[in-house]
């Protein structure tokens, strides 16, 4: 191949050179400009980063001027103003409802409240008008456990509150704001956006509330004009500062923490003390900086934040304590409850028997505004009190929840584990979806639908179908029930290409509790339909009765004995009559097909209970009356030990199933629990070793 020649004359190689001169110079002088932009920007960002730091300090109010004129509404500027100042302490803040009875009992009412955390939601429905023995009923009507749902913490948090809005907003209603309230209230929170602390004392009440213990990790952040608010208490124990800005005359009612017994060794109480130590010493500092501060302290610091249960015995403390400072608190001014409080409180009595009745019947209230839950469920089939005949397994799903008035509809997908035998034991995937309609407080129509693929072949799923009615005809909680119940339940699986098993049952029963002191009473009357298709071949029907009974063997309530009789009778005589794992008796033979009566040769034929199957059960136990817990994140209680004998007579046979039941929760933060129950002991019908288990966790 020839090469090529280029000619090129002087003037051409002059301007060739001026320009590549040129090129390098104008790629030099943008060099040195992108530098110069990126340090001015830098330097920009480094002042920006300063001011941000220098103003972190400086709180920022909403709703100061309408704040001060409320004040001076309830004063005519005749006298200083009485601030009281509520910390928080979870379960411990109970004791301020002490605090403030007293205060009444004496005419002392504060003319503005400044709180943070669990301080504010006393502080809160005090200001709205309630009584604080209203406000321990409201706290107590149900466990704090049933208002929350675990999810993802895609949001921020752990845990959802809606439960617990829905809660408040059924009583003080959803359209209540903070600037309505009798008594002014400045709501103390901590941005994540500006790093700085955050005073309201105007906004949506119930979603003020949620910010106030929104405490990071367990609680997502909750958005406010621009801001993400969460718990308050994260920075300062006690916003004294805050309402000095009001007035000179200040009252302070803390419960602090101070549990001598905790593990320092534990990673996460050595994160949760860190945190402490600074939020005290700057308590410690702001309550030397004030001599006339009148300050309450509430002797609850041994108490576990998740304590709930003693909230009477915290308030009768917060009592105490503020009767321990009647000289101090004897100079103020008595000006007592107002008559529009009064009228106030009168008008909540309603509302909050309606409340709590409706908790009563299904341990729910009527959603205040549609909500969304993203979360987890893990649930057995053989909880007792289900009433279900036909599944067993343990159901572990994702999925997702949305709930209205009376309307709550849902779908997860996961898996089921059956964990009744070693020889059946596996797990599966699954996908389930129901729907929950309340016509009315006390009744409720359920639908369910779930799909397992456990079966050969694995591509065609075992289905689940069931309908439900349950009327609640009377019922007190924690005293007693009485219920009707009906149920359609329709199984269908397929064991082969051309093999089909089908089952179908529809119950009906009545059934009660009563719960007297130290004995508890339960008892079912009913009527169970079974046949082998949805066209209603082999059809059979059998009548049941259930009583059983819990006694307490000390005043405490620490150890005590339970005796059941159940029996399921032929009322046809058409044939044999089933156990369920819902009845209670622990053995590997319940449920199974014909075939699987192969691998028990001394269990006799599937049918030989042709007209009764019967059992008495005894169990002794001993209710821990601690709870462990694992740095206060992971708390261990409600927790029995015991053994049990379950005698049946099927016909003229009889069998033992004999063992130990161990059951527990595992709380997280004792807002959301894993309930578990295990039996585990030995069969004398199947001639071997058998065990049940039971799980709930519901979004």
């Amino acid at each position: 191949m020839a090469g090529r020649i280029c000619f090129y004359s002087l003037s051409d190689v002059a301007v060739i050179i001026l320009l590549s001169y040129s090129i390098h110079m104008f790629r030099k002088v943008l060099l040195i400009l992108m530098i110069s932009i990126m340090a001015t920007g830098s330097a920009f960002a480094d002042d920006a980063s300063l001011s941000s730091l220098l103003v972190s300090d400086i709180p920022v109010t909403y709703g100061d001027e309408a704040f001060r004129e409320r004040i001076l509404a309830r004063t005519e500027g005749a006298r200083d103003p009485i601030g009281l100042v509520l910390t928080g302490g979870s379960a411990r803040a109970v004791a301020h409802l002490g605090v403030l009875e007293y205060l009444e009992e004496n005419g002392i009412v504060p003319d503005f409240i400044v709180s943070n955390s669990m301080g504010s939601i006393i502080g809160m429905l005090y200001a709205a008008g309630l009584k604080p023995d209203q406000i321990i009923e409201i706290l107590s009507a149900s466990e704090l456990s049933d208002y929350f749902s675990f999810t993802l913490p895609i949001e921020g948090g752990l845990l959802i509150p809606s439960g617990f809005q829905t809660l408040v907003d059924s009583v003080v209603g959803a359209d209540l704001r903070l600037e309505d309230l009798e008594i002014p209230i400045m709501v103390v929170c901590e941005d994540l956006v500006t790093r700085r602390e955050i005073r309201i004392t105007e906004g949506d009440f119930s979603r003020v509330m949620i910010a106030s213990f929104a405490l990071p990790v367990y609680f997502p952040p909750v958005e406010y004009r621009g801001h993400l608010l969460i718990d308050g208490g994260v920075v300062s124990l006690a916003p004294i500062n805050a309402a000095y800005e009001y007035t000179d005359t200040v009252i302070l009612s803390t419960t602090f923490y101070d549990v001598p017994t905790i593990n320092l060794r534990n990673p996460i109480t050595v994160l949760n003390v860190a945190f402490e130590a600074g939020k005290n010493q700057k308590a410690a500092k702001d309550i030397k900086e004030y001599d006339d501060l009148i300050w309450i302290r509430c002797a609850v610091e041994h108490f576990s934040f998740m304590d709930f249960a003693k909230a009477e015995e915290m308030a009768g403390i917060g009592y105490s304590s503020a009767a321990g400072k009647a000289a101090e608190l004897s100079g103020l001014v008595h000006s007592g409850i107002s008559d529009e409080m009064i009228a106030i409180r009168d008008g909540y009595e309603q509302k909050i028997a309606h409340t709590v009745r409706s908790l009563s019947y299904f341990n729910r209230v009527e959603a205040a505004a549609p909500s969304i839950i993203l979360g987890f469920s893990l649930e057995s089939d053989q909880e007792w009190a289900a009433h279900k005949y036909l599944t067993d397994s343990v159901d572990l799903l994702f999925g997702v929840q949305y709930r209205d008035r009376g309307f709550e509809t849902g779908l997860g997908i996961g898996g089921a584990f059956d964990i009744t035998t070693p020889e059946t034991a596996g797990a599966y995937p699954a996908i389930e979806g129901f729907l929950s309609l309340y016509p009315l407080d006390n009744l409720r129509f359920s639908f369910e639908a779930a799909a397992d693929f456990c079966h050969d072949p694995w591509y065609i799923p075992q289905m689940y179908l069931r309908e439900g009615f349950d009327w609640i005809i009377d019922a007190r909680k924690d005293f007693y029930s009485i219920a009707f119940r009906q149920g359609f339940e329709y199984m269908t699986s397929f064991k082969g290409h051309n093999a089909q098993s089908t089952a179908l049952a529809i119950s009906a029963l009545f059934d009660g509790n009563l719960r007297i002191s130290w004995f508890d009473i339960d008892m079912s009357l009913g009527y169970l339909l079974s046949a082998d298709s949805i066209i209603f071949e082999n059809m059979r029907h059998y009548g049941e009765v259930r009583l059983s009974s819990r006694f307490y063997l000390s005043p405490h309530e620490t150890f005590f004995i339970e005796a059941a009789i159940f029996s399921r009778f032929s009322i046809d005589g058409q044939g044999y009559v089933p156990l369920f794992l819902s009845d209670g008796y622990v053995s590997p033979m319940i449920g199974k097909d014909v075939d699987y009566y192969n691998h028990y040769p001394t269990a006799g034929s599937p049918d030989e209970a042709r007209y009764h199957a019967s059992m008495i059960s005894l169990y002794a136990g001993y209710d821990v009356p601690v709870s462990p817990t694992f740095g206060e994140f992971l708390i261990i209680e409600d927790t029995e030990i015991g053994v049990y004998a379950d005698m049946l007579m099927r016909d003229l046979s009889f069998s033992v199933s004999a063992g130990v039941e161990f059951q527990t929760s595992i709380s997280l933060i004792g807002l959301m629990k894993l309930p578990f129950r295990m039996r585990l002991g030995y069969d004398s019908w199947a001639n071997s070793f058998a065990a049940s288990f039971m799980l709930s966790l519901r979004m």
